[in-house]
């Protein structure tokens, strides 16, 4: 019998799958982009940093979409490729993105 991912388990393996997407994205939007991430809570966070004087841009992806169905990380690639991710961020006024529970991509509110 196959020992079952744990939940905590399945968020590691899906923040590396999806950051090492969302970080390549980010090289090819912003050329100098220094990224980190961490766990917020019931959230995971990453911070995109594109220069000295530039703001710092975050997303935040909840655990729950993030254990949701045997392999998320597709399926929450598709929805920040469909909310426009980088483009969003990039032109603003949004700074800081959380996807929601239904799949779409919105600002969060300070």
């Amino acid at each position: 019998m196959d020992r079952q991912e744990s939940r905590q388990d399945k968020v590691s393996r899906v923040a590396r799958e999806v950051g090492s997407v969302i970080r390549r994205q980010a090289r090819r939007k912003w050329e100098n982009v220094r990224t980190a991430e961490r766990n917020e809570g019931r959230k995971h966070v990453w911070r995109f940093q594109s220069g000295p004087d530039k703001t710092d841009r975050f997303l935040y992806l909840s655990h729950d979409a993030m254990t949701d169905g045997e392999n998320p990380a597709p399926a929450l690639l598709d929805q920040l490729r469909s909310g426009r991710l980088f483009d969003r961020l990039d032109q603003g006024p949004e700074t800081s993105l959380i996807l929601s529970r239904d799949g779409r991509l919105e600002a969060v509110q300070a």
